[in-house]
């Protein structure tokens, strides 16, 4: 009998530490996109129909910590730096808010949380950073969001074939507006492109 219980509670035990291995894993995240001065939540889901001049504001927040990245992509291939640091678990992160500006055209905001540090992604921002002009250093980050998208994809699809599912979303009450969450779990990578028309 001490056998069986001995070799009951280790399995328990080899079970129960997997499960916390694996939670301590993976990623759970959540994110909201608002628009206007009336801060307007809208789903990330589907492509965002907005106009120019408006603003939009961004707010993340991770169950553990981990870091965030947010790259702007604009209609005229310059590229903005929105975020890129290491967020507490339970911290709600507010970005923003930024205006559309022109030219009008398609725009994509990426939006990269891991729990590991991207130090390529950081080597790029930073010469990105240094000399902002830089049509090189602009390719060279696009290049490395565009791998780590292709990385991050369950389905193995290209990159610039956006997935437009991937998260689950809902909507909960803040105040007297309604706020459009979704939440994302399960994997240690994400890259969530957020698509803008103006």
């Amino acid at each position: 009998m001490k056998k069986i219980g001995l070799k009951a509670l280790f399995s328990v035990f080899i079970f129960f530490t997997v499960s916390v291995c694996t939670q301590a894993q993976t990623l759970s995240w959540e994110i909201s996109f608002t628009m206007g001065i009336q801060r307007q939540s809208l789903p990330i889901l589907r492509q965002i129909q907005m106009e120019t001049g408006d603003l939009f504001q961004i707010a993340v927040k991770p169950d553990s910590g981990c870091f965030f990245y947010i790259v702007y992509y604009g209609a005229a291939r310059e590229i903005t730096v929105l975020y890129n640091a290491f967020i507490q678990g339970g911290t709600d992160t507010n970005i923003g808010a930024y205006n559309l500006t022109e030219p009008s055209g398609v725009e994509s905001i990426f939006v990269i949380a891991s729990l590991a540090r991207q130090v390529n992604l950081e080597n790029l921002i930073q010469s990105y950073n240094s000399s902002p002009g830089s049509q090189q250093h602009a390719n060279n980050l696009y290049r490395e969001i565009m791998r780590l998208q292709t990385a991050a994809s369950e389905l193995g699809e290209p990159a610039s074939s956006f997935i437009t599912g991937g998260g689950t979303s809902r909507t909960a009450a803040e105040g007297s507006a309604q706020n459009q969450v979704t939440r994302f779990s399960g994997k240690a990578l994400y890259v969530r492109a957020i698509t803008i028309r103006h």
